[in-house]
């Protein structure tokens, strides 16, 4: 079953985001220097996120409100 770009450019930003998130634990565990750009990727990660969920979230509840299907 192929995979379309969509998801296979998602599934690459959330590689980089988890990656960039133990670089970030690792260096506030004294292991590692900060590398560039590090903190402000899991930032920037961790905010469209949290969009991406807040428009769920608004999508379900208009939906159930109107009396579609919820799921």
């Amino acid at each position: 079953m192929p995979v379309s770009l969509r998801y296979r450019v998602a599934l690459g930003c959330y590689a980089l985001w988890l990656a960039a998130t133990v670089l970030l634990a690792a260096h506030e565990l004294g292991f590692i220097p900060l590398l560039p750009g590090v903190e402000p990727g899991v930032v920037a990660g961790a905010v469209v996120f949290f969009a991406l969920g807040v428009v769920q979230l608004l999508r379900r509840g208009w939906r159930f409100l109107v009396g579609g299907d919820a799921s």
